[in-house]
């Protein structure tokens, strides 16, 4: 009878399982495929980091991360055990008193005893702890899974201690089977899901953080307008969150007390899905006013630990937006600069052949130069940063490193492309392409991390690579010869550009540098990989004056770098410098604080004899 009962039992739970997940198998398999396996091996390791080893789960909540990585990994090493009970229950095969069997429980036991503690430390922490990231109301899913959790594994360490026979043995099997299938049956409705999804997510993630794709306007894509044009990564994306929270307290616009959430973008996407809202304007779901909030800073992605992909939709959301005119007043007069003079500023020509003129700067030719260098829309024409391209110009004359720039530039498109006008951005590439590759350089070097990011990234899309270096990289490498200067400048705090940083893992170099020239580098709150943003990037350089002092992103980061206490801040981009220098001004303690950029930093210490 108790054979009957439990295949009864599984046939009901394990249809509610299939049905459930069938339902958001559909979902995925409908929308337009965006899967794709493209650098394998990359991927490989990544998965094996990411998810066998829970390094991004643990590393940013080493204590709460643990926990979670002992409940996974329960999760994992449990599935024999459960394939041989169930085995038994069902009057299939006995494989319990196997010698092998045995020696695999004892191998359990101390997973179980692991699990058993992370969860009730879980559990706590959400009830009793409630960070802020995981919301102001208490789960009460998530408890419900946590003493299910907990039961499983009481109940299977009880299991050295009572007799199988005996009438003790038979309720802790029986109760252990039944939470087991309540647990199956449960697990595709909550966001435990994740614990089947994530592996797949991880592993289905893009090697490019914040990957967007180029539009086909032959095959008239205009980005994402409604929720059926999501793509298949993002539809499982939506299904694959563990609302841990992570992406929002790492997002600048959140923690700036603005609307903007990764979290319910994720959350909302997911219900309209489920809710069937195929033909629901995008920009209905989100609203408008945080599709535009996002800096692009990539913070929530790279925070992710379990492979979400949060850039493609708030982005494309925003090529959709653009196709239809809906774009927000302060970009107008950007895109209108970009595509009367191909510059942000607006400039003409004639402004960039002066600062090339005046810094005797010759045109490049692959026959008598070493590198390209790209000096940007900042570079070409912003006053304060052509301060650190002279800087940077004496280092490389320093250094005999030959060097030259093209006769003319197009900004690289990334402002249209962050912002969703992606038909302007595809028309500045193109052009920028066959200008570089009619100057053929090996090599380009730039002190614009937007500019690192967009040729070497965005421009590959489109068949074109070269090595794409950015100064801090290059003039570090080029100086370590030089010997050491000892800490002489006083404090000093260094800020990290997001795309130089979190975009392109570059966070030893400019370190390096400073320290070889004579500084006692501070560490601010939020560095290296895991920079807080300026809150320039996304087009918001435009925007930022339309806000109110004091409650912008990069009033918060200005806060963060004078509590260091350093008197000077380093930056390695211009618009980081930009929006800093004016959060200072705005600021009612904005002190004595000097900006300096990293350029100009290492070149008034350089022994240049």
């Amino acid at each position: 009878m108790g054979t009957l009962i439990l295949w009864l039992l599984v046939a009901v739970f394990v249809g509610a399982f299939a049905s459930q997940v069938a339902t958001r198998v559909r979902l995925i398999a409908a929308a337009p495929n965006t899967f794709s396996l493209d650098r394998l091996g990359f991927r490989v390791n990544r998965f094996l980091v990411d998810v066998v080893a829970q390094r991004r789960t643990i590393r940013e909540r080493p204590v709460a991360g643990l926990a979670h990585a002992f409940v996974f990994w329960g999760f994992i090493a449990f599935g024999g055990y459960t394939a041989v009970e169930f085995l038994y229950g069902l009057g299939i095969v006995d494989l319990r008193h196997a010698a092998w069997f045995g020696v695999y429980r004892a191998i359990l036991t101390p997973f179980a005893v692991a699990v058993l503690g992370g969860i009730v430390y879980l559990i706590v922490r959400r009830v009793f702890v409630r960070p802020v990231a995981l919301g102001k109301k208490v789960s009460a899913e998530s408890v419900v899974i946590g003493l299910f959790i907990a039961t499983l594994m009481a109940t299977f360490l009880l299991t050295w201690w009572i007799d199988d026979a005996s009438l003790a043995g038979r309720v802790d099997w029986w109760l252990h089977s039944l939470v087991i299938l309540a647990f199956l049956a449960l697990i595709p409705a909550s966001k435990h899901f994740h614990l089947v999804l994530s592996p797949i997510t991880v592993l289905l993630k893009s090697p490019e953080l914040g990957n967007l794709p180029n539009l086909d306007f032959e095959k008239e894509q205009v980005g994402l307008e409604v929720v059926k044009d999501l793509g298949s990564k993002m539809v499982l994306d939506a299904f694959t969150c563990v609302e841990c929270g992570r992406c929002m307290v790492n997002c600048p616009a959140w923690g700036a007390g603005e609307e903007l959430n990764p979290k319910t973008i994720i959350l909302r996407t997911r219900d309209a899905l489920l809710e069937g809202k195929r033909e629901t304007r995008l920009a209905d779901i989100y609203t408008e006013k945080e599709l535009w909030q996002c800096t692009t800073c990539g913070a929530c992605e790279n925070q992710c630990p379990v492979g979400i992909e949060h850039l493609p939709i708030l982005i494309g959301s925003r090529r959709g937006l653009v196709s239809n005119g809906d774009a927000p007043d302060y970009l107008g007069g950007m895109y209108n600069n970009l595509e009367r003079r191909s510059n942000i500023w607006g400039l003409g020509y004639d402004q960039r052949q002066k600062f090339v003129d005046a810094t005797s700067v010759e045109t490049f030719d692959p026959s008598r130069h070493d590198v390209l260098v790209w000096l940007g829309c900042a570079g070409a024409f912003e006053a304060d940063f052509q301060k650190s391209l002279r800087s940077m110009f004496e280092i490389l004359r320093a250094k005999q490193v030959r060097f030259g720039v093209l006769s003319k530039e197009r900004c690289t498109g990334d402002p249209a492309k962050r912002t969703g006008n992606e038909y302007m951005f595809q028309e500045l590439a193109r052009g920028n392409i066959d200008d570089l590759k009619a100057a053929g350089p090996k090599k380009i070097l730039t002190s614009c991390p937007h500019c690192v990011k967009t040729i070497g990234d965005d421009y590959r899309k489109f068949g074109y690579e070269v090595e794409v270096v950015h100064s801090a990289v290059y003039i570090e490498e080029l100086t370590r010869s030089n010997r050491p200067r000892p800490a002489s400048e006083g404090a000093v705090t260094y800020h990290d550009p997001c795309y130089l940083a979190r975009y392109g893992g570059k966070v030893d170099e400019p370190r390096a540098l400073l320290e070889r020239f004579g500084a006692d580098v501070q560490e601010p709150e939020r560095n290296r990989d895991n920079p807080y943003c300026c809150g320039a990037g996304g087009g918001l350089l435009f925007a930022d004056r339309e806000e109110e002092p004091g409650s912008r992103i990069s009033d918060v980061r200005f806060r963060q770098l004078k509590d260091t206490g350093a008197q000077t801040v380093v930056t390695a981009c211009p618009f980081c410098s930009i929006m800093l220098k004016g959060a200072q001004t705005s600021a009612p303690d904005g002190g004595e604080i000097q900006f300096v950029d990293l350029m100009t930093f290492v070149n008034g210490r350089l022994d240049k004899g």
